[in-house]
């Protein structure tokens, strides 16, 4: 299911509704036809089009084209995807550059800190995240 589906869906709009809405709202003219092969994946829109579709569902261009994904994933580096994912999975154990389990004494207490306020944000973004894709399941 493309993104274009997806929203359309989480809208409550049936197809012959958004492209009632949406041709009215834009001047366009697009058929169901032509809808229906945009939500399938077997036509994509011109840019202005892409961006009045971005503009009816309040979303940017990367997440409508699915692109949000990618631009995450590449913006981290691998050490900070490293950090993320021990912070997620609790792991006390931190490895320092050369590959070593760091010496617990040696860390300091601000340091101890830091990370305990990062699991914590960690911690409520999970939740928060949840709770929303939960909202948008009943919506």
């Amino acid at each position: 299911m493309t993104r274009f589906r997806d929203l359309r869906i989480k809208s409550g709009l049936t197809q012959t509704e958004f492209r009632h809405l949406y041709n009215e709202k834009y001047a366009r003219s697009y058929t169901a036809a032509a809808i229906s092969q945009i939500e399938h994946g077997r036509r994509m829109p011109e840019l202005g089009a892409l961006l009045d579709f971005a503009d009816f569902y309040g979303v940017s261009l990367d997440y409508l084209l699915e692109r949000d994904r990618d631009l995450r994933e590449s913006c981290m580096s691998s050490k900070l995807k490293d950090f993320v994912e021990q912070l997620s999975a609790g792991k006390e154990d931190r490895q320092d550059d050369s590959g070593e389990a760091a010496n617990e004494d040696e860390a300091s207490q601000e340091s101890k800190e830091n990370i305990e306020i990062l699991r914590g944000l960690l911690q409520q973004s999970v939740l928060l995240a949840q709770r929303v894709e939960k909202e948008a399941k009943h919506s």
